[in-house]
């Protein structure tokens, strides 16, 4: 017996160390965001949703995003991580198991039983029921359409459908909103780009660097640097805006994207064919003059300021297109997808700059592209309008 004395000891010793682990690792948990001033939400944080989680041993942690801002901002990047859509969001969200449970407003307390007790869940799942939306609730388990029942029907419903037909589901619906939203948002990028208010300032500002006899690969370098500044300021200016768009829920967001992007098209087009149509999206006569100031100076930091201003001037001359994109964006994407999507339609925002700088290192072909752009600026402005109209009306259809 004493020769198993320490063997036994150490069986103990190591069964006693693993049932905390063991306990610890189960521990369920849900994470409440909600509004601290909403007296409703609070009724029903402290009544129907603790009873249900204490009777299925799920602790419940509250996190008030009106007072305390870092956890508003959390509640988004757990949005925008988990690919929730703005139209499934409510001002109250419950994650439950790390986020393989989202319950956002106030489901059926009878859902919320059989989730929290169910076996063979999807991947993940998220319930919304909302006040002021009808009496049912809405489920999707990220795949698929978005089912909606009447608030007495069992999720089980839900859930036998979905595993019937998730063989012909996409894996998400990333795939379908690529299909769509990636070609709108590089061919108006594109269209966006051929204005002739940077057009205009990239040709003056080479012309003026070869009369003043700089050698072309300087010019290169600092049309390069301008084309650059161009980007960088544009895209911060997006993303701000983008970010913006975050924080206000709603499927309209998109179609209001779409009428702007036809409004913006069509006063284009209207100014083409009618030059005394008195809305023009152009650089302000004092922004040129600007602009010209910081041209003159001719040195890569000048150069900075130039590309600078110039991305922060474009907004009346283009910001249309660019602020009926990110409407697109905020209805359509989460906050990481909108940041490449806005990454791309930037690139293609300064293509026609890097063309234009490419062909103008050549004195000749910059002269003949300026008289070009100086004579066809208006039925430029007319063509892209159009575009940009029948895009914009294209959109609107896709998303209403």
């Amino acid at each position: 017996m004493k020769k198993f004395l320490p063997i036994i000891i150490l069986l103990i010793t190591f069964t006693l160390s693993v049932i905390p682990v063991k306990a610890e690792s189960s521990r369920r948990l849900a994470v409440v965001y909600y509004n601290e001033a909403c007296d409703e939400c609070a009724t029903y944080i402290n009544g129907e949703l603790l009873e249900i989680l204490q009777t299925n041993q799920v602790e419940l942690v509250r996190k008030d995003y009106i007072n305390q801002r870092e956890n508003r901002t959390e509640l988004n990047q757990m949005n925008d991580s988990l690919g929730v859509p703005l139209e499934l969001q409510s001002h109250l969200v419950t994650f439950i198991d790390e986020g393989r449970i989202i319950l956002q407003g106030e489901p059926p307390r009878h859902v919320v039983d059989d989730l929290l007790s169910a076996q063979d869940l999807p991947v993940r799942i998220l319930i919304y029921s909302e006040e002021g939306e009808g009496d049912g609730y809405k489920a999707w388990a990220f795949a698929g359409p978005v089912q909606g029942y009447d608030v007495n029907e069992p999720i089980t419903t839900y859930l036998n459908w979905y595993h019937a037909n998730q063989a012909s589901f996409e894996s998400s619906g990333i795939a379908r909103t690529t299909s769509k939203l990636l070609p709108a948002v590089l061919l108006t990028g594109l269209i966006d780009g051929i204005n002739p208010c940077a057009m205009a300032i990239l040709l003056f500002f080479i012309t003026f660097l070869f009369t003043i006899r700089k050698r072309r690969a300087a010019i290169a370098r600092m049309g390069l640097v301008y084309i650059a500044c161009v980007y960088i300021v544009y895209f911060l200016v997006g993303l701000g805006l983008l970010r913006a768009t975050s924080l206000v829920q709603g499927h309209w967001l998109g179609q209001l994207g779409a009428a702007l992007l036809i409004l913006f098209g069509i006063t284009n087009l209207l100014g083409a064919v009618f030059p005394k149509f008195p809305i023009r999206l152009e650089v302000p006569e004092i922004g040129k003059e600007g602009l010209k100031n910081w041209m003159y100076r001719a040195t890569l930091p000048a150069t900075i300021v130039l590309g600078t201003l110039m991305g922060l001037e474009s907004f009346p001359c283009s910001g249309g297109p660019y602020v009926a994109i990110l409407g697109l964006l905020g209805s359509e994407t989460s906050f990481w997808q909108g940041f490449g999507y806005l990454a791309l339609y930037n690139l293609m925002f300064i293509m026609p700059l890097v063309i234009i700088l490419i062909l103008a290192l050549n004195p000749v072909m910059g002269a003949k592209i300026q008289a070009w752009e100086r004579a066809s600026s208006h039925k430029v402005r007319g063509i892209t309008g159009g575009v940009m109209a029948l895009i914009g009306l294209a959109l609107l259809i896709w998303v209403l």
